[in-house]
């Protein structure tokens, strides 16, 4: 197992196969169930948090058999494991597992995305206002900052609120009013202190735009998927750490 790549943290998934000795070669139901990453005993003996599924605590048994994914940096990789016995860590109940196959690695890679609604404001950006913001972001000297922010202002670029409904290292999803393009070009501003605090600005490409339905026909809304584009190691790294922070919250949240 390739344990380098592997984080404490790291996102998994994980599906049920089988009970105990009750052998299956499928999957027992198509339910996923989320945990992370608590310790790597050995090159392939895990710490896991035990999931939560519906307000519980998943019933994990010695010598269940799950299918396992874990979304790291450098990818997604997945495989199978069997329980072997539980434990706790403070107030976070986890269970040791062991893996009984070789990691599969998917090239795509993959982050994971934290459902998280709050406000967001955007602006949709020509050509020349992206050049602009992708100057400031590269620029070094804070009196050339300081000249394109200026520039910027002279733009006269209107911001719009939005609904953010979740976020991840890769990209964002937010509800607005307005319909957009494939590939329109955004300046992002997520209400959430603790990334906009050292990341002022997100930018990203529409890729999807879907009318949502409402039953009240006056009141539009436009479901928008997002990639973010000219966003550097450092500043993706930050937004995967708040999402992992997060995450932790609301298990010892739920325990």
């Amino acid at each position: 197992m390739p344990k380098s790549v592997f984080e404490i943290g790291n996102k998994i998934t994980l599906q049920l196969i089988k009970r105990g000795n009750v052998f299956s070669t499928k999957s027992v139901d198509k339910t996923t169930y989320n945990s992370s990453l608590m310790h790597v005993i050995s090159d392939n003996e895990l710490t896991i948090a035990v999931p939560i599924f519906s307000g519980a605590l998943l019933p994990m048994t010695p010598n269940d058999l799950y299918f396992i994914r874990f979304y790291t940096k450098s990818g997604m990789y997945q495989g199978k494991c069997v329980v072997l016995g539980k434990g706790s860590e403070g107030n976070i109940v986890t269970v040791n597992i062991k893996m009984i196959t070789g990691l599969e690695r998917h090239q795509r890679r993959e982050y994971y995305r934290l459902e998280f609604r709050t406000d967001i404001s955007w602006a949709k950006l020509n050509e020349s206002q992206e050049k602009l913001y992708v100057d400031l972001k590269n620029a070094v000297t804070d009196a050339r900052k300081r000249i394109i922010k200026e520039q910027i202002k002279m733009e006269d670029i209107q911001f719009t609120r939005g609904l953010m409904m979740d976020i991840s290292g890769g990209g964002m999803r937010f509800n607005s009013k307005e319909m957009m393009e494939k590939d329109d070009t955004l300046i992002m501003i997520p209400q959430i202190s603790e990334i906009t605090d050292t990341i002022p600005y997100l930018m990203g490409k529409v890729v999807l735009c879907n009318r949502l339905e409402s039953k009240d026909s006056k009141k539009t809304v436009y479901e928008n998927k997002i990639k973010f584009v000219n966003i550097s190691n450092e500043e993706r790294e930050k937004i995967i750490t708040y999402i992992f922070a997060m995450e932790r919250e609301k298990m010892r949240s739920e325990q």
